[in-house]
């Protein structure tokens, strides 16, 4: 009997430390699952921070050669504005008629209409109408 008892004890030992063993392979599984769905999901995420990456230094360099192609458009711009100033500024000292021209008072209706502030939208334009000082027609 008690040999028996023995043998059950053991047995029941055996039992017992085969499965915690197994439940511990269990839990060791699930922790390998999960770490390697957790590494996929930072792939995942790492790819589609180098597309975002990717996307924004293009982005970022369009706009850099925008930027120069505006800067060359408006310095040929200024370089023409300066040559046509330059230009007018000569024709001015040379012409006596262009010189007397420039130097004569704008109509009164011009000066009024250059007062007038700028119309930028509906309620502006509402307001020029109903504004108490059109302009008149040019008597001659």
């Amino acid at each position: 009997m008690n040999r028996l008892l023995a043998a059950l004890a053991i047995l029941l030992l055996v039992v017992l430390v085969t499965w915690a063993l197994w439940q511990h392979s269990n839990a060791a599984e699930a922790r390998a699952e999960l770490a390697e769905q957790q590494l996929a999901e930072s792939h995942y995420r790492e790819q589609k921070n180098l597309v975002i990456i990717d996307a924004l230094w293009e982005n970022a360099r369009r706009l850099e050669a925008q930027r120069r192609a505006l800067a060359e458009q408006q310095a040929a711009l200024s370089h023409t504005a300066a040559n046509r100033l330059a230009t007018i500024e000569e024709l001015h000292r040379e012409n006596a008629t262009l010189r007397n021209w420039a130097n004569t008072r704008l109509p009164s209706a011009v000066i009024r209409l250059r007062k007038r502030p700028a119309v930028t939208g509906a309620r502006d334009y509402d307001q020029s109408v109903r504004d108490a000082q059109p302009l008149q027609p040019a008597r001659e």
